[in-house]
């Protein structure tokens, strides 16, 4: 056992699959299918949800999310990400992101840290590897899983000091694309949903209803992100001008909303709506 040392970031997004990936996600879909394992994601090209800045190891084949059904499994989970941290210098694992828990190989302190992320990883288990690890071959990655792991005993390990845990999870996690018509539907409102589920600001049913709570997520997102201050603006479930300008900043900055043609101007006009959906079409899985 030894714990990696050393972080390297994603620049940008690759053509083809990295095999460790594809290796590191069939040996957990076997090991754990008493769980409710379920691959939750391997490769997509796009920033790190929630985040207009940070490239998202997804888009180098550099990162699986291996998913888990039902909140009772949370313990079983914790073990295992233990166990992946401290066999990682053998895995080439680099990161790990569970229950509100972070181990990075780029921090001094290789332990435990609290994360706060918009997404606080509660039904998906953030794995990401070494460039090293990412191009080991299926067979051989699958290999050494299973020597590193099958029978090891690690210790109890404790969730972070209060954190809740979430009911059974019922509601999708991921969305088609959506049509780029400027159109705000429930197709559309749907997808943000699911998104808004995904970075924790929305727990509510999947239903297409722009309303109160929907409206809600929305301006805790944009706070988030840094375009709904809370210095200038409250957050009331009410979609006026200062939060439809904050999306359209947003989008402005993302490169799907051309300033140059179209004034942020704070309304929900078709061409916004339209470059809210080009956003939302680089946020899924499909």
């Amino acid at each position: 056992m030894a714990i990696f040392n050393g972080y390297t970031g994603a620049k940008t997004c690759t053509t083809g699959p990295r095999s460790g990936a594809q290796g590191a996600m069939a040996w957990f879909l076997a090991a754990y299918k008493e769980h409710g394992a379920q691959n939750s994601g391997i490769y997509n090209c796009r920033n790190v949800r929630g985040s207009s800045r940070t490239n998202s190891l997804h888009g180098e084949w550099r990162a699986v999310d291996f998913g888990l059904k039902w909140a009772s499994d949370i313990p079983a989970y914790d073990e295992f990400a233990e166990q992946l941290r401290l066999n990682s210098a053998e895995l080439g694992i680099q990161c790990i992101i569970f229950n509100r828990k972070i181990f990075s190989g780029g921090y001094e302190n290789k332990g435990w840290h609290r994360y706060s992320g918009v997404n606080p990883h509660t039904d998906h288990l953030h794995v990401e590897f070494s460039w090293g690890a990412a191009r080991r071959g299926v067979a051989d990655t699958v290999a050494l899983w299973d020597k590193e792991l099958r029978g090891k005993v690690t210790g109890n390990v404790k969730p972070t000091a209060g954190t809740p845990k979430p009911t059974v999870s019922k509601f999708p996690t991921d969305y088609k694309d959506v049509a780029v018509d400027g159109i705000w539907g429930k197709g559309s409102v749907k997808a943000f949903q699911i998104l808004m589920r995904a970075v924790g600001h929305y727990n509510r049913a999947v239903d297409g209803d722009f309303g109160y709570y929907t409206i809600v997520a929305l301006q805790k997102w944009l706070r988030g992100l840094g375009y709904y201050p809370s210095s200038k603006y409250v957050i009331d479930g009410k979609a006026g001008k200062a939060t439809y300008k904050a999306l359209q900043s947003f989008l402005a900055k993302k490169g799907h909303l051309d300033t140059k043609r179209w004034l942020i101007d704070g309304k929900f006009g078709k061409e916004t709506i339209k470059a809210f959906q080009r956003y939302q079409n680089t946020q899924n899985g499909k």
